[in-house]
């Protein structure tokens, strides 16, 4: 708590924002010297010029009225269960820790961040994309959240209305996955935004996490989404895009992404909906990989993810390619639950192939007999 107490001092410092930050802790480790240095002592550091060094000089003789803000804080932070993760702290994330402006204090709610938020911040995938999206646009997202989320991968993101709020909620609802997501909040990890997502939050605290740079009780403002996409960005292994108009928020992350050298993956859309400008433009311009499973997505970073069994990702993709020895109204229906990666009902079944109820049943019989499907009660299927 020394630390953070240190580094919030400095955080109060005008002009002196998380790039310099960063630097004077790589240099000099400890927050309480840092704030401690002599007016010629802080000059002399490469970066901190004559008004930078004033500004943490006058947070200095004005200690009595921070310190009293910090006392509060602290009191608030306890009654509302909120953690504080500190750049100096060791569970900090490593990827995080090495972006080019890397937040110097986070907010954080939820159950799983109590005894391993090190754990639930690791092998991360972004999904983020439009706040209105299409049917289409909502299968997918959902689809890609569960599938990730199955093998074991934490799936972040913005927590928006649209592409973030679907995929959060997919993963919080489906069977297969571990329920682990992170949101990252544009405000204070206590203001709920959207307020319609009022349950799904309380759900992610219970299961996941919710994460902000943003001091407690902040309200939502459109200049801190931007510095928000950048944690989105900061702390995946890669993101993807799932429809995005041109100017689109989602691109701004997608563009974070490649300044900090991570995969950037869009899912082709409509060509002619302006939902899917931005991503088709993405991938048009060689700046994201276009894909259409979630192994187009594996492949680019399985290297890279951390006790995470490369036979259970085999396995997975076993069960994937059983599909292409299918044809016909087979593969349609095979591809059509293992794109859901939920039961489902004949019902939906029949309206997402096409197919009458008839062929349908006729169709599932026989690929229960090959094994690679069961039935569940209520007319409900799924694969094995």
């Amino acid at each position: 708590m020394e630390d953070f107490r240190y580094l919030y001092y400095l955080t109060k410092a005008s002009g002196l924002g998380p790039v310099r930050i960063r630097r004077l802790l790589d240099r000099y480790k400890d927050p309480k010297r840092i704030f401690g240095m002599s007016l010629s002592e802080l000059k002399s550091i490469e970066g901190i010029n004559s008004r930078l060094a004033g500004s943490i000089i006058n947070v200095r003789k004005n200690i009595c009225e921070v310190e009293k803000e910090f006392i509060v804080l602290e009191k608030k932070l306890e009654r509302l269960k909120i953690g504080v993760l500190t750049y100096t702290d060791g569970d900090y994330p490593d990827i995080l820790k090495k972006i080019y402006d890397p937040p110097i204090i986070l907010y954080f709610k939820g159950k799983l961040s109590s005894d391993n938020i090190s754990e639930t911040l690791r092998n991360c995938v972004g999904i983020v994309g439009t706040r209105t999206p299409s049917e289409y646009g909502k299968r997918m997202a959902a689809s890609f959240a569960i599938s990730l989320s199955s093998l074991g991968i934490t799936i972040v993101s913005g927590f928006a209305r649209g592409i973030d709020t679907i995929s959060h909620n997919a993963v919080l609802t489906s069977t297969k996955t571990a329920g682990r997501t992170v949101a990252i909040f544009g405000n204070g990890v206590d203001v709920i935004y959207p307020p319609e997502n009022r349950k799904i939050y309380s759900r992610i605290i219970e299961e996941g996490l919710v994460l902000s740079e943003c001091e407690i009780s902040s309200k939502p403002d459109s200049a801190n989404f931007p510095r928000r996409n950048r944690i989105i960005s900061g702390l995946s292994l890669g993101v993807l895009i799932i429809e995005s108009g041109i100017e689109g928020g989602a691109l701004i992350t997608a563009r974070t992404a490649l300044d900090q050298s991570r995969e950037v993956f869009a899912v082709p859309g409509n060509i002619n909906s302006k939902y899917s400008e931005g991503t088709n433009e993405l991938i048009k311009t060689g700046q994201a990989k276009l894909v259409n499973c979630v192994d187009d997505v594996l492949v680019e970073i399985q290297g890279k993810l951390e006790n995470i069994s490369v036979k259970k990702l085999d396995e997975e993709r076993v069960l994937r390619a059983k599909s292409v020895n299918l044809a016909g109204n087979e593969k349609k229906i095979f591809n059509s639950l293992i794109d859901g990666s939920e039961p489902l009902h004949i019902d939906t079944i029949s309206e997402s192939t096409g197919l009458n109820i008839s062929d349908c049943l006729v169709t599932l019989l026989n690929l229960e007999f090959k094994g690679l499907i069961r039935q569940l009660p209520g007319k409900r299927f799924q694969t094995i």
